[in-house]
């Protein structure tokens, strides 16, 4: 087995990115149409977490597959997509409250269509907008781990995840998507009909995480400025990328970004210190409790003293979020409140 190390790098590169995905989300529904931050957060930045997110979880699992232990490398993986399973129904009853206000607020009230929806969402995407993660991380998961336990190559898996990321990548973008011939666009609407997303495990998801599989059992260093220069060039060309095609969800070059990114990330060797795995558990909240702060920021905003202008807001929802992020991870380090862990 790998020897065991803390990465403190990568606990503020995850703290960071979660923070980034909930001003995303705020972004999209708080900020007017031409706000500049729906180019610079909303589409561009933010899109580096889920892979950062992506290839962590999968090097932190496969640190623990060994093929030549293979009961215990399937262990592993077993014991770690049930978590994420569970972590997923849990989080999916926390948010009912929500997914019944919308559904009383919404259009279409008849309830045997929203029980279909809501569990055609539940496996195929998710029924609140950040859980879709959860899902995807555990069926790549078990599909790069099947695969890798029965023995194939680790650059086989990559040329596969690449394939099918790049078939995401075209899928889930108009501006690729309509250029496709007619048949392909016809078999993309069926596939979206039932699938509804590929912003899934298969086609996003599998490809990341193998990534991550391929840094728990290189031998290689990439030197931390190498990553780091890598790092700021790609993330530079997806600018391009989103501006060029409009590319807001699943983009080409967020995969060698990410992949600078973690480089970077892991390569910091920093002391160690209470600050980072609390940061690490932080990350967690924040990324899974963000919605909430938007509903109590608009039940509250009638009788909030701080202006709706795009800082004000930003202020009114990322502060109780970091707030309440901050005093889950402090109060579940105390063993009365061990129990807390079990919501990240």
């Amino acid at each position: 087995m790998t020897e065991k190390r803390q990465y403190n790098g990568l606990d503020v590169v995850k703290a960071v990115m979660a923070v980034l995905v909930a001003a995303r989300h705020m972004i999209q529904i708080f900020y007017p149409a031409e706000s500049k931050w729906r180019l610079v957060i909303g589409a561009w930045l933010s899109n580096l977490a889920v892979p950062v997110f992506f290839i962590t979880a999968g090097f932190f699992l496969f640190r623990k597959v060994d093929r030549q232990q293979p009961e215990e490398g399937w262990k592993a993986i077993v014991n770690y997509c049930g978590r994420i399973f569970k972590l997923y129904l849990l989080w999916s009853i926390l948010y009912l409250p929500i997914d019944y206000i919308n559904w009383i607020h919404g259009q279409d009230r008849n309830a045997g269509t929203a029980v279909r929806n809501y569990i055609q969402s539940f496996f195929f995407c998710s029924t609140t907008v950040q859980l879709w993660y959860l899902p995807a991380l555990l069926a790549a998961c078990l599909l790069a781990g099947a695969a890798y336990q029965k023995g194939m190559k680790i650059w086989k898996l990559l040329a596969i995840g690449t394939i099918l990321f790049c078939a995401g990548c075209i899928g889930d973008n108009w501006y690729f998507n309509q250029q496709l011939p007619m048949k392909l666009q016809e078999l993309l609407r069926l596939y979206l009909k039932y699938f509804m997303t590929m912003r899934n495990g298969l086609f996003y998801g599998f490809f990341f995480v193998t990534l991550g599989l391929w840094f728990a059992k290189t031998e290689r260093k990439i030197s931390f400025w190498a990553a780091f220069a890598g790092s700021l060039l790609f993330t530079v060309l997806m600018l391009w990328e989103i501006k060029k095609c409009s590319n807001i969800n699943m983009v080409f070059t967020s995969a060698p970004a990410a992949f600078c990114i973690f480089a970077a990330a892991s390569e910091i060797k920093w002391k160690d210190r209470k600050l980072y795995p609390r940061l690490r558990g932080v990350s967690q909240w924040v990324y899974l409790s963000h919605v909430y702060f938007f509903h109590f920021y608009a039940w509250t905003s009638r009788w909030n003293p701080i202006p709706a202008t795009e800082i004000g807001i930003a202020v009114s929802v990322l502060a109780p979020m970091l707030l309440f992020a901050w005093a889950m991870a402090c109060i579940s380090e105390k063993n009365r409140f061990k129990w807390l862990k079990k919501f990240i």
